[in-house]
């Protein structure tokens, strides 16, 4: 009896009918951000989705200045996958600044978010005296205002300058009305306006973080809307999409605000064997539960939410994990 179930799974392995090994563990290296962000929680998401399907698979995060860091470091052997802004990957695919030429040999595995709306986050005291109500205001009233855009350099804050821009501003124009215009982090950004240094701060973020609570600890805080042009123009150059921040998002919110919000997503080279890719993408498919868990945010990912993007090609073998999930 016993040599004859040897036998059956003997058979059975060789018609591929059952009794298969479990497939070798995936050891990944993934391009994030900062050591402390969201991205960095991103990555002890990833690395949970992979753990669930085989407890010996991992994912190291790696630190980064950001996407376009990311992008590049993709050219080499330094990252296996990596989180990039959709606005990042069109600029490395057109050949736009930073790049000095086209980058297109990075594919899709999946979108993570796409609700990190722009914030103009405003002190109630300076939009009651000057009247500001509205991005367009600023550039109506020209009123000495100081913001603090995120680190130069990175996509928030280009965003944030291109926004301006739209509307006929520079950051000299700010500089000639009487105020300022800096570059820093959410935290230096929170102690600036919680010591009244300044009066504005732009960022895609998500709703409720934490910076912006800091800032409304002690002090009023208003949201300027962002007018349909600027919307529209965001779109176009960084694949933004319209977004509305709900009147009660906030506690010091009473109306909702239309602004536009930035996507985030896994990519890997091109190069990555197609098995590998599908076996990433079904497991983030099948075990999406272990990413919502990562951050209150994150409750919104579901399987439909990692194809929300038309920006950059999916990975063939990502492609193959969608389709047999039925959602290709």
């Amino acid at each position: 009896m016993i040599k004859q179930l040897i036998t059956a799974g003997v058979i059975a392995s060789s018609l591929g009918l059952g009794f298969s090994a479990q497939a070798a563990p995936l050891n990944e290296n993934l391009c994030g951000g900062s050591p402390n962000g969201l991205w960095q929680l991103l990555g002890v998401g990833m690395d949970g989705v992979l753990k669930a399907e085989n407890p010996d698979s991992s994912v190291t995060y790696q630190t980064s200045s950001g996407g376009f860091a990311n992008i590049i470091q993709m050219q080499g052997d330094t990252c296996d996958l990596a989180i990039v802004h959709a606005g990042e990957a069109m600029k490395a695919i057109s050949g736009e600044p930073p790049f000095p030429k086209a980058v297109n040999n990075f594919r899709a595995i999946g979108v993570l978010y796409n609700w990190a709306p722009m914030q103009w986050v405003m002190t109630q005291d300076f939009s009651d005296k000057y009247g500001i109500h509205s991005l367009q205001d600023i550039a109506d009233k020209k009123p000495p205002l100081r913001l603090v855009l995120n680190r130069k350099g990175i996509l928030p804050s280009m965003v944030g300058e291109s926004s301006l821009k739209a509307l006929g501003v520079t950051p000299d124009d700010i500089e000639s009305w009487g105020g300022s215009v800096v570059y820093q982090g959410s935290a230096v950004a929170t102690e600036l306006v919680q010591n009244r240094r300044a009066d504005m701060w732009a960022n895609e973020t998500f709703v409720g973080s934490s910076a912006i609570s800091g800032m409304a600890e002690n002090r009023p805080m208003t949201l300027l809307a962002v007018p349909d042009s600027v919307i529209k123009a965001m779109e176009e150059e960084y694949g933004d999409k319209p977004y509305t921040v709900s009147a009660d998002a906030y506690t010091w919110l009473d109306h909702p605000v239309q602004t536009h919000t930035a996507a985030a997503m896994l990519v890997a080279p091109a190069t990555m064997a197609d098995d590998e890719a599908y076996r990433i993408t079904k497991d983030l498919i099948e075990h999406i539960d272990v990413m919502q868990g990562v951050h209150p945010a994150m409750k919104q990912l579901t399987p439909e939410t990692l194809l929300g993007q038309s920006v950059v090609e999916l990975h063939p073998g990502a492609k193959r994990a969608y389709e047999e999930a039925g959602l290709l």
